[in-house]
């Protein structure tokens, strides 16, 4: 059997074949690179190496070549993943694992309609799947918490809403598992129990063992305490944007659990204060 890993060099792909890689399970694995110099170092780790770029259709026909099961790890470009289904069922691959968005349904932040398109189009394919429906990466709160640990206080405008945050190590274990074993199903809710901003600066005097003041105030009152901290512009932006969607409501974060991803990982999720303390110590990269 002939498994195809896109998205091989970004952070989820790599967790994804760590964890292949520590089953013994590299040979007949393929990874989706855009070069060969791209591909080196995962040729080092013993995996092969398929060249493609989801935006070049002939280039993923060829990459798909004897290929059974393929994990498509998205991408936020619109129209590219249709390019890499239609390979797919050109090339009889028969079975396809997508990591999705959880909750659909919802509004999260436009990114919805994409991954709805691309779930229909491989519905449509018919070719067996599974949806990975991911909730939100906590590496990308991690740069605020960093900076909040730095200045021993975490301001925040976003009232008691609650949020599911989940470490990406513990989402691409599920990946791998599912792209190696299969599942009887369409969809898995991969999601964690959600929690407050104010429970976050709680589980981070947990993971860190330091007194840092918690603290809600107005939208006002945390953009100029935020302005003068040291944060990068990106984490900057993402604070502000997922207080903003919590307050705005209609996300279904409220529903979010982690029975699923439970199930396929067959231990418990990583927990909030460990997913922090493992970030910290690897430098809380996305």
């Amino acid at each position: 059997m002939n498994i195809l890993i896109t998205g091989a060099n970004g952070g989820y792909g790599t967790y994804v074949l760590d964890f292949l890689k520590n089953k013994n399970k590299s040979n007949n694995i393929f990874c989706l690179v855009r070069s060969e110099e791209k591909g080196k170092k995962i040729l080092e780790k013993g995996f092969k190496i398929r060249i493609g770029d989801y935006s070049k259709p002939e280039l993923m026909k060829q990459a798909l070549k004897g290929i059974d099961r393929l994990l498509l790890i998205s991408t936020s470009v619109p129209g590219v993943h249709k390019n890499v289904i239609e390979a797919a069922k050109e090339n009889g691959v028969k079975y396809i694992v997508y990591t999705s968005l959880y909750g659909l349904q919802y509004s999260k932040f436009g990114l919805e309609k994409n991954h709805s398109e691309t779930e229909e189009l491989i519905k449509n394919s018919g070719i067996p799947h599974t949806f990975l429906r991911n909730n939100w990466y906590i590496e990308l709160i991690f740069p605020f918490l960093e900076a909040a640990k730095k200045e021993k206080k975490l301001l925040y405008y976003c009232g008691d809403k609650k949020i599911s945050w989940i470490l990406k190590k513990d989402l691409a274990e599920v990946g791998a598992n599912v792209i190696l074993d299969g599942y009887d199903g369409e969809i898995l809710d991969l999601a964690n129990k959600p929690v407050s901003f104010k429970e976050l600066g709680e589980y981070l005097i947990q993971a860190t063992g330091e007194q840092i003041e918690i603290k809600e105030v107005s939208k006002e009152e945390f953009e100029k305490w935020i302005s003068k901290v040291q944060i990068s512009q990106l984490g900057l932006y993402l604070v502000k944007s997922y207080q903003d969607y919590l307050v705005k409501g209609n996300n279904g974060e409220e529903d979010a659990n982690e029975k699923d991803i439970e199930k396929i990982l067959k231990h418990s999720l990583t927990n909030y204060p460990d997913s922090i303390k493992f970030l910290i110590e690897h430098g809380g990269s996305l």
